[in-house]
């Protein structure tokens, strides 16, 4: 069977096992002003990688890049199809009036891009007050990209999207103007830190996020700021004390959606040292036991899309990014020194619940290493690129 035909095939396939799915609007609970709602998304995806040095495990999954090393040794062919259902989301809902503190909203999340089921979201919302995992401030979550592709361009800021605890407060101005302020969970190891032999990372401060957004009726711009404590704590020994050792560090983010005509324009641009989750989620800061210093990274990423409406149910996205990483001597050879993305797709909205996407992927990434590295199969680990085409079925409910 020719690659054209399994493709269709395939996706026949593909849309025939995906039932019909209606949205559960708002339940009340008898007996109480509260409300009920379930929500979420069943998608299945199938993803063709084309000429690309591929690890076994998650860099088969969102990104040729997903575990942050282009370098990894090849140990999958470079021609692969990767059938998959993550992520799928499935989450719960409850509102309640108040009189004296507004709505109270409670969410509960759970998606299936981790095996087993992983909650992803728990949150109170009080009036203008968020508290527990949810959305960063760090996100602008309405100039994010229109890909297919889940985890997105390469230099869009929080790649991959992850939520994180926190505490953050909304306060609109006008209709116009909005300031938030978040104090949000320090991930320590988890935002790509590396601690020494001895030493483990210390997130004792949380992380200070703040975000301005002005919008009318062309679309809005933000600006956002973020301050964290990288850090490092040694335990003590029967001859030495315990010591800490730390470095805050700051970032800054511009950010942008405008409509234009019936199309729209979404751009970002960010920079910062030691972002970590923030950023790409790798090289973010090397904590150095020997000499109790911090040595945080500098990042610079930037993404545009543009999405055109052929119909009411059919757009098309075209998508650039980038993302280079400063130099360091504590960085090996085989660190990323720049990566690239881009990305072209097509989104039909079968119906008003039920979207099916094609995109090709191309991604490329340069290492501070010699060209003259190779691994076991004689590819060259300085220089990574590679392609892929994905086509996602997604049925929200």
């Amino acid at each position: 069977m020719s690659r054209s035909r399994f493709a269709l095939s395939a996706l026949a396939a593909m849309l025939l096992a995906v039932p019909s799915l209606q949205a559960v609007e708002l339940q009340s609970v008898a007996g109480t002003d509260t409300k009920l709602k379930v929500y979420g998304f069943v998608r299945v995806d199938a993803t063709y990688f084309a000429d690309s040095l591929q690890a076994a495990g998650p860099t088969t999954a969102s990104s040729l890049f997903y575990n942050g090393n282009p370098a990894d040794t090849h140990t999958l062919p470079t021609q692969n199809l990767v059938l998959g259902y993550a992520p799928s989301r499935l989450g719960f809902t409850s509102i309640t009036p108040s009189a004296n503190l507004g709505d109270i909203t409670t969410k509960i999340e759970m998606d299936m891009n981790t095996a087993p089921w992983h909650t992803r979201l728990v949150q109170i919302s009080i009036g203008n007050w968020t508290i527990g995992k949810a959305w960063s401030v760090w996100n602008d979550l309405d100039a994010g990209p229109d890909t297919v592709d889940w985890a997105g361009p390469v230099g869009g800021a929080c790649f991959d999207t992850p939520r994180r605890p926190l505490i953050k407060y909304l306060a609109h101005f006008d209709k116009k103007n909005s300031l938030e302020i978040g104090i949000e969970q320090n991930g320590g190891q988890t935002d790509g830190t590396t601690p020494g032999a001895t030493s483990k990372a210390d997130g004792r401060y949380p992380n200070l996020v703040a975000a301005y957004t002005y919008g009318d009726t062309w679309g809005h711009i933000g600006l956002r700021g973020l301050e964290q404590n990288v850090a490092a704590y040694i335990p003590p020994t029967a001859t030495t004390s315990s010591s800490r050792y730390s470095s805050w560090e700051g970032a800054f983010q511009v950010s942008g959606a405008f409509n234009i005509a019936k199309d729209a324009l979404v751009a970002t641009l960010y920079t910062g040292k030691a972002l970590g989750d923030y950023g790409t989620g790798i090289q973010s800061a090397v904590l150095n036991d020997t000499t109790q210093t911090v040595s945080a990274f500098k990042t610079t990423g930037w993404m545009a899309g543009y999405t055109h409406n052929w119909t009411d149910a059919v757009r098309s996205n075209l998508d650039l990014s980038g993302v280079s990483f400063s130099s360091d001597p504590l960085l090996p050879a085989t660190a990323i020194k720049s990566m690239q993305s881009g990305s072209v797709n097509t989104i039909v909205k079968l119906t008003k619940s039920v979207e099916l996407g094609m995109e090709y992927i191309y991604e490329s990434a340069k290492t501070f290493g010699s060209q003259s590295a190779v691994d076991t199969d004689g590819h060259a680990t300085d220089k990574n690129s590679g392609s892929k085409v994905e086509v996602s079925l997604t049925a929200s409910f």
